[in-house]
Protein backbone atom coordinates (compact mmCIF):
# COMPACT_ATOMS: atom_id res chain seq x y z
CA UNK A 1 0.00 0.00 0.00
CA UNK A 2 2.92 2.46 0.75
CA UNK A 3 2.97 5.87 2.57
CA UNK A 4 -0.07 8.28 1.44
CA UNK A 5 0.96 11.85 0.40
CA UNK A 6 -0.28 14.46 3.09
CA UNK A 7 -0.66 18.08 2.56
CA UNK A 8 1.94 20.01 4.61
CA UNK A 9 0.62 22.06 7.21
CA UNK A 10 2.16 25.65 7.17
CA UNK A 11 4.57 25.19 9.94
CA UNK A 12 5.66 21.77 7.87
CA UNK A 13 6.29 23.09 5.01
CA UNK A 14 8.23 26.31 6.26
CA UNK A 15 10.43 24.20 7.72
CA UNK A 16 11.21 21.77 4.98
CA UNK A 17 11.74 25.07 2.75
CA UNK A 18 14.01 26.00 5.61
CA UNK A 19 15.91 22.66 5.37
CA UNK A 20 16.03 22.84 1.53
CA UNK A 21 18.06 26.38 1.73
CA UNK A 22 20.34 25.60 4.47
CA UNK A 23 21.28 22.22 2.74
CA UNK A 24 21.27 23.89 -1.16
CA UNK A 25 22.94 27.12 0.08
CA UNK A 26 26.72 24.85 -0.76
CA UNK A 27 28.27 26.73 2.05
CA UNK A 28 28.78 24.63 5.18
CA UNK A 29 29.39 27.44 7.77
CA UNK A 30 26.75 30.10 7.34
CA UNK A 31 23.13 29.23 8.27
CA UNK A 32 20.36 31.75 6.92
CA UNK A 33 17.95 32.36 9.08
CA UNK A 34 14.54 34.18 7.88
CA UNK A 35 12.99 36.77 10.68
CA UNK A 36 10.09 39.02 11.14
CA UNK A 37 13.52 41.43 10.72
CA UNK A 38 15.08 39.98 7.43
CA UNK A 39 17.49 37.53 6.45
CA UNK A 40 20.47 36.75 8.94
CA UNK A 41 23.47 34.67 8.32
CA UNK A 42 24.29 33.01 11.34
CA UNK A 43 27.77 31.06 11.79
CA UNK A 44 27.60 28.16 14.82
CA UNK A 45 30.97 28.20 16.50
CA UNK A 46 31.47 24.61 18.52
CA UNK A 47 34.13 26.16 20.26
CA UNK A 48 32.38 29.65 21.65
CA UNK A 49 31.13 28.91 25.49
CA UNK A 50 28.36 31.42 24.97
CA UNK A 51 27.02 34.27 22.05
CA UNK A 52 25.42 37.19 22.74
CA UNK A 53 22.01 35.97 21.16
CA UNK A 54 21.98 32.70 21.81
CA UNK A 55 19.41 31.29 19.91
CA UNK A 56 17.36 34.11 19.44
CA UNK A 57 17.39 34.07 15.88
CA UNK A 58 16.20 30.32 15.50
CA UNK A 59 13.10 31.43 18.07
CA UNK A 60 12.47 34.51 15.55
CA UNK A 61 12.36 32.52 12.30
CA UNK A 62 10.45 30.07 14.13
CA UNK A 63 7.59 32.44 14.87
CA UNK A 64 7.87 34.15 11.52
CA UNK A 65 7.62 30.31 9.76
CA UNK A 66 4.81 30.04 11.93
CA UNK A 67 2.72 33.31 11.61
CA UNK A 68 2.38 33.63 15.51
CA UNK A 69 4.66 36.66 14.91
CA UNK A 70 2.48 38.02 12.49
CA UNK A 71 -0.47 37.46 14.52
CA UNK A 72 0.83 38.96 17.54
CA UNK A 73 1.31 42.36 15.77
CA UNK A 74 -2.19 42.54 14.40
CA UNK A 75 -3.64 41.75 17.44
CA UNK A 76 -1.48 44.13 19.14
CA UNK A 77 -3.47 47.29 20.33
CA UNK A 78 -0.85 49.99 19.48
CA UNK A 79 -1.47 52.82 17.15
CA UNK A 80 0.56 56.00 16.69
CA UNK A 81 -0.69 59.66 16.56
CA UNK A 82 1.25 62.46 16.25
CA UNK A 83 1.06 64.94 19.50
CA UNK A 84 0.19 67.93 16.68
CA UNK A 85 -2.59 66.54 15.42
CA UNK A 86 -4.64 67.28 18.45
CA UNK A 87 -3.80 70.76 19.06
CA UNK A 88 -6.23 73.14 17.87
CA UNK A 89 -5.26 76.31 15.65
Amino acid sequence: MGEQKFALKPLAEAAEQALVAAVGSGDSEDMRVITPGGVFHVRWDDRGGATAMRQLPFFAEYLNATGLFADRVRGCPLSYVSPQSTQSG
